[in-house]
């Protein structure tokens, strides 16, 4: 029996790639498998303007003013956690651009609506208590954590990063029958990624040094033009990879810089990341979920660097607790834990070993499957 095509909303926001990345793998399995999928930012439903105003906030804040971000976050979590009664200011935010969201569901017909961030997820609320039918609605969480205020939503599931958090949502009054823990949607590209000698050969990087990857993330890389400086002091033999992503003024800088070390190439954009994870003995990244995500699949060996304060702090915890990476604050420090995991096979594979237990490759699959299984029923 022919399979029914349907048609899936997926809903991101701006605020730091990992959720457009999120909701792009997505897609791709919905496509790949036969559905008709459409990524769609929902900050970008409301007044123009709006999403790219709270979003460069939003990534200005966490990216230059840190600790102020890891305040506004704390405390937010502490007031869900504890005394919250009735709606925050972020619901109330976001129900403002409940009745265009609400409206473009009318006019599209969806099957179901998969939200990669908690902002649509408290428009849908709004909806629900409004009396509006929605479809099927799945809140993804892109983090190792459940997030502040995320109680406030009313979706039909919720997918979490692994089956360890459950409780943590449990105390939070989320339905526990609501509760899938899939993991963190990454693309099919990590799971069907090459081995450590193809990766090699496609990058040119010879079979027997050791590689060191360093990777900054959207929000920016908090001073890895000078971790990049001291890492290649450190690292006298091997390959040092950066990777700048869109950044083509700090890509510029660097390679200025760092003009005179032969062994260090700077990368701006690629879509080939998933060589890059295979290729190295070691990656340095800050603990955001997506990227952290990318490496356990790819069973990279990781060194965290400094955490954003918030949700970031989650990840680096829960990474560290299981033997997936090693956190430290200091680039120093970081550093070592990089050069050690790159010259000690029997570490690396340690942590490898623990990655290879604890990733789940599929997320993506397990959330098509729910979706059918549930429009089935």
């Amino acid at each position: 029996m022919e399979k029914k095509k349907m048609k899936i909303l997926i809903l991101s926001c701006n605020t730091g790639e990992g959720h457009n990345t999120a909701a792009r793998a997505i897609a791709e399995r919905c496509e790949a498998e036969g559905h008709e999928a459409q990524v769609v930012d929902f900050l970008g439903l409301g007044r123009k303007h709006s999403s790219a105003f709270i979003s460069n906030f939003y990534i200005r804040l966490a990216k230059y003013f840190p600790y102020v971000f890891g305040f506004f976050y704390n405390a937010m979590l502490l007031i869900s956690r504890t005394f919250y009664i009735g709606h925050s200011i972020v619901y109330w935010l976001n129900a403002r651009i409940a009745p265009r969201l609400g409206e473009y569901l009318k006019q599209n017909h969806f099957d179901a609506v998969v939200m990669t961030h908690m902002f649509p997820a408290d428009a849908i609320a709004r909806l629900k208590h409004k009396g509006v039918e929605t479809p099927l609605s799945i809140m993804v969480a892109t983090d190792y954590t459940c997030y502040p205020f995320l109680e406030e939503a009313v979706c039909d599931y919720y997918v979490l990063a692994h089956e360890d958090l459950m409780p943590v949502y449990a105390k939070r009054k989320i339905p526990v029958e609501k509760l899938c823990p899939f993991g963190i949607p990454v693309s099919m590209r990590f799971a069907n990624r090459p081995t450590r000698q193809e990766a090699r050969e496609h990058l040119e990087i010879a079979q027997d040094e050791p590689c060191y990857l360093v990777m900054g993330g959207s929000m920016g890389a908090g001073r890895m033009k000078k971790f990049a400086k001291k890492l290649s002091d450190t690292v006298k033999e091997g390959k040092i990879l950066v990777i700048c992503g869109k950044n083509e003024r700090l890509r510029a800088e660097m390679e200025q810089m760092l003009a005179d070390r032969k062994n260090v190439r700077i990368i701006g954009f690629t879509t080939e990341i998933p060589y890059y994870m295979s290729a190295c003995d070691v990656l340095y990244t800050k603990p955001g979920g997506l990227t952290s995500t990318e490496a356990l699949v790819c069973h990279t060996p990781t060194v965290h660097t400094a955490a954003i304060p918030g949700c970031e702090t989650d990840n680096l915890i829960f990474f560290r607790d299981n033997g997936l990476a090693i956190p430290a604050k200091r680039q120093k420090k970081q550093i070592e834990a990089g050069y050690r995991l790159a010259n000690d096979p029997k570490l690396r594979a340690e942590m490898q070993e623990a990655q290879m237990r604890m990733a789940k490759p599929d997320t993506t699959l397990e959330i098509l499957r729910l979706i059918e299984e549930k429009k089935r029923s």
